[in-house]
């Protein structure tokens, strides 16, 4: 059954193909979309640029003249009188787009043909002949002007069917026919390069009136100065309201004939007269992008098939500006696009009949299985699309009502439950789920990002997020703080499918903040008691130093003082590490070099007394969100430890630094790095645990209560930041504090 569907389908495809074919054929033959083609060519010489030139210069027989030197026809004496004065401006060659088809006063036929003659090259338009046969013969110029004329051709403007004008007038080369006047000129003044005009197509551009143009009666009366003139190619034409004719062009506007005849000149001129592409390039330029989208759609579909047809598409449109922009070669686009218009969706009609076929055939075969939850409803209709869509609608209704009583089922769970797909994304949750995460944005709904959620939980001791999905399919569980302080015990364990694959995953979350809270309560009797340890003491040490000496031997006295000096140390640890864990942070915006320099300014009796150099590197300006007094006490601790244990001498180096985090963000780092005598590899680790102080080597005996590198391992992990140990026996300790830096805060700074 499936290979005779592939087999009908793979038909009906190949139907498709040779019919539209067949069509975008006729279509491009016979010109039938040509009206949409010249629509699409008449916006696209909009974009491109008016081309214009400084060496052509109009000289036009405008309402102004016509009114300052007479009524039109005007005395070939004014034109002889025109002609000289631009010959005495130094103009380079004159097209004078006025006919001279008859001979008037024989004295002022003479001075024209004197002043053609005696300056720059004038070249003449002629008549075209009034019949349409293929014996119809141009009207020339009378002989004198003929003779006294550079050269002569014809100046008539064809418009096509629309009244528009594109393209040049066919140059006819047999008996009685003459060449296009501006083809003439340009091939005189070409300097013996030969003028082609194999493209007709004129090259306008956007906008219009491209061309420096000024009135023949200013020439006349000498207002124009010949600098303006000088060395330019003018062209002559009437351009007065009843006697002039004006056009419509692609370019958008209206203009005068002698304008038309400035772009046909200036095109001949540079070389970028346009063509119309060969029949033959056409049918490949039609058919090739309807062969590519019908492949795209059937055999080879490797996208939507929308982004194929807007691809396709973009490809027609494409090689027809490419090739009008860059080549000069006008290939119409509408056949092709005509032909991806018909066969997308004649093709997608065939694909949904055939697709309804099998849903059909697939929904009757659901229908006959057995349903866990009974349903009541019975499809009656008859055969058709109204069965089908019964069919459809008794499957949607047994989707739903199994997903009720999933829902319903997982609802009665007492802890927050969430169903994902292997994505994340959340397809159940249980009603103490919504109320869990009811501060989310929107709440919790179908479709939320699991991984969002589970970003927002921390593991309980290290601080560090909580990996989403995780890297294994079996269970997993971990204890973690949400934001808001609670602590809950998290399980994942993934869903497998009929066939045994990884789906999903379900989430469970129980809450463990009541247990976390009697913990809590001992930290606070324990925080009592150094309290309470830390006034006796004191006041031990007070009566120390206020005691007479001979009250008490120096040896005794110096005993005393060490063990209350050491309880004093425990209980101070005691106290930093209480309020590093239970204190409730107020964060504010600091950078972290300030808390660094300050760091080392209160420990610059301890570095001075031991003859120890701290240097610091980096020029960044890092701002990070801390609790700065906690902060700036982790710092110290670390700075002490390393002064503590360096031998005199030595240098600590501290160096600020960015860098790039899992998730896009960045690190604030701040490196500490001592020349003592190292720490072995398996006490890395437990550096940071209480009361933990590891055998130094060879480095000086100290004391302490191992307490300090417990808080500062506190203070980052609430921080949400990290702490790092590198070392190696006899070569010193780089601890590395990593902190979450402010977006868009680092900056370069300097040190005092």
């Amino acid at each position: 059954m499936r290979v005779r569907r592939h087999l009908k389908l793979r038909t009906q495809w190949w139907l498709i193909v040779i019919v539209t074919s067949l069509l975008v054929m006729l279509m491009t033959m016979d010109r039938t979309m040509e009206r949409f083609d010249n629509g699409i060519y008449d916006h696209l010489l909009q974009l491109a640029p008016s081309p214009s030139s400084d060496t052509i210069l109009l000289v036009e027989i405008d309402d102004d003249s016509v009114r300052r030197i007479g009524r039109w026809p005007w005395n070939r004496a004014t034109h002889a009188a025109l002609i000289d004065r631009l010959n005495a401006a130094g103009a380079k060659a004159i097209g004078y787009d006025v006919l001279f088809t008859e001979p008037t006063d024989a004295g002022n036929d003479d001075a024209l043909a004197r002043s053609m003659a005696g300056g720059a090259p004038v070249y003449l338009p002629v008549l075209p002949g009034l019949s349409s046969g293929s014996g119809a013969a141009a009207i020339l110029p009378i002989d004198l002007f003929r003779n006294a004329a550079a050269g002569i051709g014809g100046a008539t403007i064809a418009p096509d069917p629309d009244g528009v004008v594109r393209a040049a007038p066919r140059s006819d080369q047999g008996p009685g026919r003459s060449q296009l006047l501006m083809r003439v000129m340009a091939q005189s003044l070409a300097g013996g390069r030969k003028v082609s005009l194999q493209g007709r197509l004129i090259p306008f551009g956007g906008g219009a009136g491209r061309w420096p143009e000024i009135p023949a009666a200013a020439v006349l009366a000498g207002e124009v100065p010949a600098e303006f003139v000088k060395g330019k190619i003018v062209l002559v034409g009437v351009t007065a309201s009843g006697l002039g004719s004006r056009y419509a062009t692609p370019a958008g506007g209206v203009l005068s004939g002698l304008e038309i005849q400035a772009y046909l000149l200036q095109g001949l001129r540079a070389g970028t007269m346009m063509m119309q592409a060969s029949l033959s390039s056409c049918l490949v330029a039609g058919l090739l992008p309807l062969w590519i989208l019908m492949l795209g759609l059937g055999p080879f579909r490797r996208m939507p098939a929308l982004a194929c047809l807007a691809l396709c598409s973009a490809l027609v449109l494409g090689l027809s500006i490419c090739a009008l922009m860059l080549l000069r070669i006008w290939l119409p686009p509408s056949a092709a696009l005509t032909g991806l218009a018909l066969a997308y969706p004649i093709w997608g009609w065939r694909q949904l009949a055939a697709t309804e076929r099998f849903m059909r055939a697939q929904l009757e075969r659901l229908q006959e299985q057995p349903m866990l939850v009974p349903q009541s409803d019975v499809v009656h209709a008859e055969r058709g699309v109204e069965y089908t869509i019964a069919l459809l609608n008794a499957a949607i209704t047994r989707h739903r009502e199994m997903r009720h009583f999933v829902a319903d089922r997982l609802d009665q769970l007492p802890d927050a439950t969430i169903v994902s797909d292997l994505n994340g994304a959340i397809l159940l949750a249980n009603v103490a789920a919504r109320k869990l995460f009811a501060a989310e944005v929107g709440g919790l709904q179908e479709g939320s990002s699991a991984a969002s959620i589970m970003s927002r939980c921390r593991l309980a001791g290290s601080g560090e997020a909580v990996r989403f999905p995780p890297a294994i399919e079996e269970p997993i569980a971990c204890e973690v703080q949400l934001d808001q302080g609670r602590f809950f015990l998290v399980g994942m364990a993934g869903q497998t499918s009929a066939e045994g694959g990884c789906v999903g995953w379900v989430i469970r979350f129980v809450d463990v903040s009541e247990a976390r809270a009697a913990q809590k309560q001992r930290d606070d009797v324990v925080q009592l008691l150094t309290h309470d340890m830390r006034s006796p003491q004191a006041s031990i040490l007070a009566v120390l130093e206020t005691a007479p000496s001979d009250r008490i031997s120096p040896r005794e006295s110096g005993i005393i003082r060490h063990y209350a000096e050491r309880t004093l140390q425990l209980a101070d640890g005691f106290v930093q590490l209480a309020r590093a864990e239970n204190l409730e942070y107020a964060l504010e915006e600091v950078d972290l070099g300030d808390m660094l320099m300050d760091a080392i300014d209160d420990l610059w009796p301890q570095s001075k007394a031991k003859y120890i150099d701290i240097v610091t590197r980096g020029d960044e300006r890092l701002l990070v969100m801390v609790e700065r007094s906690l902060l700036t006490r982790a710092l110290v601790n670390v700075i002490g430890n390393a002064i503590k244990y360096s031998m005199q001498g030595t240098t600590i180096t501290c160096a600020l630094s960015s860098e790039p985090r899992g998730d896009g963000s960045m690190w604030a780092v701040c490196a500490i790095e001592d020349q003592g005598p190292g720490i072995e590899p398996t006490l890395k680790q437990a550096i940071f645990e209480r009361f933990h102080r590891g055998p130094v080597g060879l480095g000086p005996r100290t004391n302490g209560a191992g307490l300090g590198l417990s808080f500062v391992h506190t203070v980052m992990i609430r921080h949400h930041g990290q702490i790092e140990c590198y070392s190696e026996l006899g070569r010193g300790t780089r601890f590395m504090l990593k902190l979450p830096l402010q977006k868009g805060n680092s900056t370069s700074r300097d040190f005092a």
